[in-house]
């Protein structure tokens, strides 16, 4: 057995080698049989089917540049000169102009609830009701009672040759007097204050907009003080932002506002600067108030992103997906005569969808009103590229 062992050990690293180069052989016969369109390209190498098309895309790059007649499809735009809006970017919670917390006026049960949470309502809608029963027994005594306040302070006035119709006539003291001392003024106010109570046992809207918050059922015992629901005019929101410092001068009052919720980027709404407060926090902030208009479909607390424009008048605009940046540098191209003009370009003023730009006069590029400017499909595209506008 140790005989055997021994030479298993000297023959071992022969056999690996000889079994590396017997695999070696065999893959290269194998690809000698295989017929040239089966055999895989080399990566970043084209390849052409028999009429000599190109089957898969390659980098400019990697294949030396695109094949003589490849025209590349582009959109375009005729370069203006307008305002460029500058924005000021910061983030924002919306709170309703007029919000109202609806309480219940007095401990009573709840006879009525007409509207749940979401439903939108109009200034003077019924949304709630209390039970009447106590209250309107209340305001039966109190009529009695007014009644015989009434007898009694038209025999005092009998005692100094006046009668209740003649109340134009007499004199002030004398009224006083007779309406304490018969207790008439007391019983007329405790009757017109249980009138009241009464018409306050129907919870009304007092202005239009959306109900939150209800939470209350019918028959449940309110007390007084509890909140019913609280009311959103959803009509006009108020959204508050911070500011730096630096920034104060570029924001004033009634400068243009654009919201976008984070949710809905897609969806803007407009508005203008409502108040700037006028002192600087811990934190070399300034807080800046918006009034947004006519955006009923949007709810309160929502966040969402703030976009302060200032306007610059005369100003060349292009989307910002015509900008490229290549060595560092921004360029654009210009379409002229079926090629792109290779174009150095400086950015003056951007914001969130736009830039502001000029030539770049010590790189001899010219850009003026009127130019054709390429704004997508330029990717890579070279200058002197074959070009059609789409």
């Amino acid at each position: 057995m140790t005989a055997l062992n021994r030479l298993i050990h000297r023959v071992t690293p022969c056999i690996v080698p000889l079994a590396h180069l017997m695999a070696t052989f065999l893959l290269l016969s194998c690809r000698e049989q295989l017929p040239a369109d089966d055999i895989p390209p080399h990566r970043g190498t084209p390849r052409y089917t028999a009429e000599g098309s190109r089957s898969a895309r390659v980098s400019p790059q990697a294949a030396g540049g695109r094949h003589e007649g490849y025209v590349t499809e582009v959109e375009a735009m005729a370069l203006r000169q307008g305002p460029f809006f500058q924005e000021l970017m910061s983030n924002g919670r919306l709170r309703a102009l007029r919000k109202s917390r609806l309480s219940f006026p007095y401990s009573e049960s709840v006879r009525k609830v007409y509207v749940r949470s979401g439903q939108a309502v109009e200034e003077g809608q019924l949304l709630a009701e209390l039970c009447r029963r106590n209250l309107e027994r209340r305001l039966a005594d109190a009529a009695m009672a007014l009644k015989q306040a009434r007898l009694d302070m038209a025999y005092l006035l009998l005692g100094h040759g006046f009668t209740l119709a003649d109340s134009l006539r007499v004199p002030a003291h004398i009224w006083q007097m007779a309406g304490i001392s018969s207790g008439y003024l007391k019983a007329g106010r405790q009757y017109a204050n249980l009138e009241s109570d009464l018409e306050r046992t129907r919870i009304t809207a007092p202005f239009s907009g959306l109900v939150a918050g209800v939470e209350v059922s019918v028959h449940e015992q309110a007390r007084a003080g509890d909140t019913f629901c609280t009311l959103i005019d959803n009509s006009a929101f108020l959204v508050s932002f911070p500011v730096m410092e630096f920034e104060y001068d570029k924001v004033s009052l009634g400068s243009k506002v654009a919201i976008s919720p984070f949710a809905r980027p897609d969806r803007e709404y407009t508005g203008h600067v409502h108040s700037i407060e006028p002192l600087v926090d811990d934190h070399g902030q300034v807080k800046v108030t918006a009034l947004i208009s006519g955006s009923g479909d949007l709810v309160e607390g929502t966040n969402v992103r703030v976009a302060v424009r200032r306007k610059i008048p005369d100003r060349l605009v292009v989307p910002k997906p015509a900008v490229l940046f290549r060595d560092r540098q921004e360029v654009l191209f210009r379409y002229e005569k079926g090629q792109a003009v290779w174009t150095y370009v400086a950015i003056v003023h951007e914001n969130s969808t736009h830039y502001s730009v000029e030539a770049r006069a010590d790189k001899l590029s010219s850009l003026q009103c009127g130019d054709t400017v390429i704004i997508a499909g330029n990717r890579n595209l070279a200058h002197g590229s074959a070009v059609n506008i789409r």
